[in-house]
């Protein structure tokens, strides 16, 4: 039987939360809902409005088991929907300019873990430009089902590419990675393309996997007359592994640039 219960329910979210235990032996997933209202008549953008959290943090008997910003999290919600992990899309409502206009916005989180240990959960407050009144809701969704005794895992690592392969740790001891999600910071496409991340790597115990090409990539297929939606989910590209699960034990990646980009890049790793 589907269960759910409210951990904030229309809370005041100006700082950072404590650590909210979840309790509920098997959780499906985390519903998060973040609104407010607009303070004046500029309206408040979808790339501001989506990283209204710089860190959601899910911690099972001690242990941090995800760790990941809102707005990736927001483009990882059309992914996960279309693997099935999830039931629902985003849903979001932006300002219009007109001031004490709601604006809101609605991410889920996949736990699936059954356990007897502690989960708590907290989110980390950033702020959001052209509004006010900042309100959170959470809610967990449980029920008789069993799942692992470990959830799905997100975590990520930020670094700088560069003209040349950088690597980096993405290991998790004990897990399996089934998905990378990329944010490429650079991403013209002009008279001389580049990209943060035109290439990756995937490297277990120094052995190559995976080389892929920015370009090839798994991309978040979104209406293409919806350029606010498009404009955020063009700098992600996903590559899907669920299928065929590599170990995360010892596990590097390795990225380039495709011209003169060296600026950030981010890798969010999906984990069984």
């Amino acid at each position: 039987m589907k269960r759910a219960k409210l951990l904030k329910n229309q809370a005041s979210f100006t700082a950072s939360t404590e650590s909210i235990k979840v309790v509920a032996q098997n959780i499906k997933a985390l519903r998060i809902a973040w609104n407010a209202l607009e303070n004046g008549v500029t309206a408040n953008t979808l790339a501001n409005t989506i990283a209204f959290s710089s860190a959601i943090k899910l911690v099972v008997g001690g242990e941090v088991e995800t760790l990941i910003r809102s707005d990736d999290l927001f483009t990882l919600n059309y992914i996960l929907h279309d693997l099935g992990f999830i039931e629902e899309k985003p849903y979001y409502l932006l300002g219009t300019g007109t001031d004490n206009t709601l604006t809101y916005l609605k991410l889920i989180l996949p736990v699936l873990l059954s356990t007897d240990k502690e989960v708590l959960v907290s989110l980390d407050y950033t702020a959001v430009t052209s509004v006010d009144t900042n309100l959170l809701t959470l809610q967990a969704d449980y029920g008789d089902r069993p799942f692992p005794s470990k959830p799905i895992a997100f975590r990520y690592v930020t670094m700088n590419t560069a003209t040349s392969f950088t690597e980096g740790d993405i290991s998790v001891a004990g897990r399996k990675l089934i998905g990378l999600l990329i944010y490429s910071t650079t991403l013209t496409e002009v008279t001389t393309p580049d990209v943060s991340c035109a290439e990756i790597k995937l490297l277990v115990k120094r052995d190559e996997k995976y080389h892929g090409h920015w370009y090839a990539l798994d991309a978040v297929e979104v209406d293409v007359e919806d350029t606010v939606l498009e404009a955020v989910l063009d700098n992600y590209r996903y590559i899907d592994m669920k299928d065929d699960p590599i170990p995360a034990d010892d596990l590097k990646v390795a990225i380039k640039s495709m011209a003169s980009a060296t600026d950030a890049v981010r890798l969010i790793g999906v984990y069984q």
